[in-house]
């Protein structure tokens, strides 16, 4: 294995791949202890990395400049979009003189990044044309012309296994801060979550709307649990999905707990999942904050393929329909989102029950 005394991370640009992303995080901090390593990751994404002791410096992406705040995490810096900006970030990757590189994200920009950024070894995917921009080059697995699809936790990992890392484990991992139990204990106290034990719903997708299930669905669902369970029904959404979670709201015919405008960060988000008895979730980032916080997850899935996300360390169930044109992989079903309106919430109660029980 090479010899590297500063190394940059170039983090991926998704909630859940940040999650399956920590066990190649870890990976690099074992193999490299004494290095200096540097976390260049995009502003929404910081509280899902807050608290981990793998890197010594985050350098943050954000849409524009902004004054920087003091953490836990020395020197943070923040840079925008902007040319300007653009600039004075691949003016401090050079003054910063990093040996190696590591690009999570498989885009050109990226390795263009890190390239313009004098980084001398430069590890990444041979994708989008960009092959010349990297001294080490990783081929996907392909079979017949064609992509083999690959649990991204693994992809990952990859990563470092190309230079000679040792992997001890693939194991998703999160931390949480006190300072994020003593804000989370405030919100439990302001809407009452805590008087008794509650599920957990993330309804929303960034993805695309193909990949929604009903918001009939999930009061229908919510309904069926409460009768069930002496419980709460908690209800979490990402930005711009306020509406939905109105909407399921509106349509449970119980009271549900609406967290959709407590903006909730994502730090304080993984309290909320590591408290839950059990989450409930399309394939989006939330089910990936379960995994790496142990905690049963039912997970409704259509159009993406389940091999891309599908973990061994997971503790619950995925919900899918065997529909001929799934997986598809794209953002907006052309047709009518059958391989999610199939899903019944007969059958998500039923799988949450099941679950509920084996867990006691």
């Amino acid at each position: 294995m090479i010899k590297a005394n500063k190394i940059l991370v170039r983090s991926p640009n998704w909630v859940g791949d940040v999650v399956m992303a920590t066990p190649a995080f870890r990976c690099i901090r074992e193999n490299f202890p004494n290095a200096h390593i540097t976390l260049l990751i995009k502003e929404n994404l910081r509280g899902v990395i807050d608290g981990s002791p793998w890197f010594d410096e985050v350098l943050e992406l954000v849409p524009k400049v902004k004054k920087s705040n003091n953490d836990d995490l020395s020197s943070r810096k923040v840079f925008g979009k902007g040319t300007n900006e653009y600039l004075r970030l691949i003016y401090k990757l050079r003054m910063e003189r990093f040996d190696l590189g590591f690009l999570f994200p498989n885009s050109f920009s990226s390795a263009l990044m890190v390239w313009l950024g004098g980084v001398k070894r430069r590890v990444g995917y041979n994708r989008d044309s960009r092959s010349f921009l990297l001294t080490d080059s990783i081929k996907r697995l392909s079979e017949n012309g064609k992509f083999l699809p690959t649990y991204m936790g693994d992809y990952y990992l990859k990563l470092c296994s190309q230079i000679g890392c040792k992997i001890t484990s693939g194991k998703p991992e999160m931390f949480i801060s006190g300072a994020c139990e003593n804000k989370a204990d405030e919100l439990f106290k302001k809407y009452n979550i805590d008087k008794k034990p509650f599920f957990l719903m993330s309804p929303g997708a960034s993805f695309g709307s193909s990949k929604l299930w009903t918001a009939e669905g999930f009061a229908r669902t919510a309904d069926s649990l409460k009768e069930l369970v002496d419980c709460n029904i908690v209800l979490t959404c990402g930005p711009g999905e306020i509406g939905l979670a109105d909407e399921i709201e509106k349509l449970s015919k119980s009271r549900l707990i609406n967290l959709s405008r407590a903006s909730i960060s994502l730090d304080v988000f993984k309290v909320i999942v590591k408290r839950c008895m059990l989450l409930i979730a399309l394939d989006s980032g939330p089910r990936h904050f379960a995994v790496a916080l142990n905690r049963p997850v039912v997970v409704l899935m259509g159009p993406n393929g389940p091999k891309y996300t599908e973990s061994e360390y997971e503790t619950g169930k995925v919900i899918r329909e065997d529909i001929e044109c799934s997986p598809c992989q794209l953002k907006t079903c052309p047709t009518d989102r059958r391989c999610m309106t199939m899903i019944t919430p007969e059958k998500v109660v039923q799988t949450c029950m099941d679950l509920i029980r084996a867990e006691a």
